[in-house]
């Protein structure tokens, strides 16, 4: 029998049997192998756009696939950091032309998944471990090379990781506390330091040639969060900005999918979201905001908060609710 205990921000499930709605509620659709006298706890903590999951369980050979069969048409899927407390994980990637790699996590490390590729999740017989759940585009806006970090061990004992593991311990631990806006405000804090991690990591573990070209990317988007506010930020003034051509500013930005434009909106409205929840306020707060962003036109500014997020700014401010933004 499973039981299902809420509190104000906060769920936890005691599970006895395996039960895949429970499963694919907290984390994603898969398979499991659970043997009988399998025990796990969940305590499910909502954030905002994210959710952090501290997972306990004791059980022996329990292994979870994510196979193509769960996988939706069209779904953008979502990102999990897997912080191990006590225990590990042992991750096998089964689509050998996905960008994961193999890779055994223990205490001390954090490892990253995709929900888009198809993977195998072996745990020790006892674990203890912390699961951040991350729409995909929205990590994406904060670490535009995450996949080529996934199923990769990175280390938080030390620098930004060692203040990213312990703010994921501590939402977990006092999450209960934090009131809506709260909760919001400190996702956005903790999504900025996992970026930080990802994009630290990469620089430290390219081969020459592509290290280079991670480096410029990131001072190229350091270079655009600091001139965000600039209305006239265009691909020539990165460019100068950072001492390279226009052209090659492109085709580092197009080799990651995207423009240097098209990344300084994503940026703008997300730094634009993030002010809207942390000050609230009415029309004019939004088009003090949208202006202060580098946006010229409010107008376009809705048209293109809403396209992006799911929902205006004046219906951002108006929601209460711990519903989750749906990035587009």
């Amino acid at each position: 029998m499973n039981a299902h205990i809420a509190m104000p921000g906060t769920s936890v499930v005691n599970m006895r049997a395996f039960d895949p709605e429970i499963v694919g509620s907290i984390f994603t659709r898969v398979d499991v192998s659970w043997p009988k006298d399998a025990r796990a706890k969940f305590i499910v903590s909502s954030m905002g756009d994210l959710s952090l999951i501290r997972s306990k369980h004791r059980a022996s050979n329990s292994k979870s696939r994510r196979l193509e069969r769960h996988m939706t048409d069209g779904e953008d899927g979502q990102y999990f950091a897997c912080m191990p407390l006590q225990g590990g994980v042992e991750i096998r990637h089964l689509n050998r032309n996905g960008n994961g790699h193999d890779c055994i996590v223990k205490s001390h490390h954090l490892t990253l998944l995709n929900t888009r590729e198809e993977y195998e999740i072996a745990m020790s017989d006892e674990l203890d471990a912390i699961w951040l759940r991350v729409p995909g585009k929205l990590l994406r806006a904060h670490a535009i090379s995450v996949d080529d970090v996934l199923g990769k061990p990175l280390d938080i004992q030390s620098g930004l990781g060692c203040v990213a593991k312990q703010m994921m311990y501590g939402a977990v631990a006092n999450n209960h506390h934090l009131k809506d806006r709260g909760a919001r405000i400190f996702s956005q804090s903790l999504l900025s330091f996992l970026g930080e991690v990802i994009n630290a990591n990469l620089s430290a573990g390219q081969q020459t040639t592509s290290s280079g070209r991670r480096k410029i990317l990131k001072r190229a988007q350091d270079f655009i969060d600091e001139h965000l506010h600039d209305e006239d930020l265009s691909p020539m003034q990165i460019a100068q900005g950072i001492g390279i051509s226009a052209r090659y500013l492109s085709e580092i930005f197009a080799a990651e999918g995207t423009s240097p434009m098209r990344w300084v909106r994503k940026r703008r409205l997300e730094m634009c979201r993030m002010e809207l929840e942390r000050k609230g306020g009415g029309q004019q707060l939004i088009c003090e905001i949208a202006y202060s962003m580098g946006f010229t036109n409010v107008s376009s500014f809705n048209r293109a908060f809403k396209a992006h997020f799911g929902l205006s700014p004046r219906d951002l401010i108006a929601r209460t609710s711990g519903a989750s933004l749906r990035v587009n």
